[in-house]
């Protein structure tokens, strides 16, 4: 039989050729490309095998110093090579695009984008199903995202998920303890169609949670916008 064609266009390569605004002077992108090569042949957990993860090209760009944080990578995601393109990742890719900045029209142009859990998670003999990711797996990556907010200093993180935020605040701690400025972290709940219970605690509906995120990807663009004017005065 053949192999059915993906049906989500091939994105370029985002990576350390993009523009680099001011928030990219303390990246080291050797440092980076070491943690992803480390990452990427991590075996840590037998429950995760056979290690279904994302490339280097899914990562996005590290520098505009915005960090995307989700659970951990969706079987759909996975199989397009290309992290939030499964139906809770197209709800935010969706409002991302309704900024219709012409600079910054997807999540890679915007964010470095990670996981909590690196590998996807799956039932047992369902392979292309998703499940949460459990304890100890989130406690053999924790590592990983630590590492990852020490290389990319950002200056905004924005997670998915409960696991994602709970991940992102020990990774806080660990990386700089207390009475040390930290990133803002802007929390949102998984953006899952089955998680609508929970986002409806939050938001007046699905459409009210869309708008939201539309609205925080609008001021984190003016932000990177203003950072980058400023940067440019000074340079004269």
């Amino acid at each position: 039989m053949a192999r059915a064609k993906r049906r989500f266009p091939a994105r370029r390569h985002i990576g350390f050729s993009t523009v680099r605004p001011a928030s990219s002077s303390r990246l080291s992108p050797l440092k980076l490309r070491s943690l992803q090569n480390v990452i990427a042949f991590c075996t840590a957990c037998p429950s995760l095998k056979p290690w279904r993860r994302f490339g280097s090209q899914a990562y996005g760009t590290p520098f505009t110093g915005y960090l995307l944080v989700g659970e951990a990578p969706g079987y759909v995601s996975w199989r397009q090579r290309r992290r939030f393109t499964g139906p809770a990742g197209m709800l935010v890719r969706r409002a991302l695009a309704q900024v219709a900045h012409p600079r910054y029209r997807d999540l890679e142009d915007l964010f470095y984008m990670t996981d909590v859990v690196k590998c996807h998670p799956s039932p047992p003999g369902n392979p292309a199903s998703n499940r949460a990711p459990k304890r100890a797996e989130v406690e053999a990556c924790a590592q990983y995202l630590v590492g990852e907010i020490r290389v990319l200093v950002p200056s905004v993180i924005v997670t998915f998920g409960k696991a994602a935020a709970e991940g992102v605040a020990r990774a806080l701690d660990s990386v700089f303890g207390s009475g040390f400025p930290r990133p803002r972290v802007l929390q949102f709940p998984h953006p899952s169609p089955r998680n609508q219970r929970a986002i409806l605690k939050q938001y007046r509906s699905m459409r009210a949670f869309a708008q939201a995120l539309t609205d925080a990807f609008r001021n984190l663009i003016a932000e990177l916008e203003a950072r980058e004017s400023v940067k440019r005065a000074n340079d004269k």
